[in-house]
């Protein structure tokens, strides 16, 4: 957890085999899996995005087949003192 530019930004790495570019941009579409029929229902990201997304921020994602993913989700940042 770090401060960006006016955001808290909390990033998550995994040493997974990353996520192939011709599914990428598919990976926050509601019930888009790569899981066996029946081991997932493709609603996680999905549901991360849209709570993040009512929040005002935003996710990015990085990955590299054979070296895993990123995801950074900046939410904007506020003190209340």
């Amino acid at each position: 957890l770090y401060r960006e530019n006016g955001n808290a930004v909390v990033s998550v790495t995994d040493t997974g085999c990353g996520i192939p570019d011709e599914i990428r941009g598919r990976i926050f579409e509601p019930f888009f899996t790569t899981k066996p029929q029946g081991e997932g229902s493709g609603l996680g990201l999905d549901i991360t995005k849209k709570i993040v997304d009512k929040h005002q921020g935003w996710i990015e994602v990085d990955s590299m087949a054979g070296k895993g993913t990123t995801f950074k989700v900046y939410l904007p940042y506020s003190r209340v003192d």
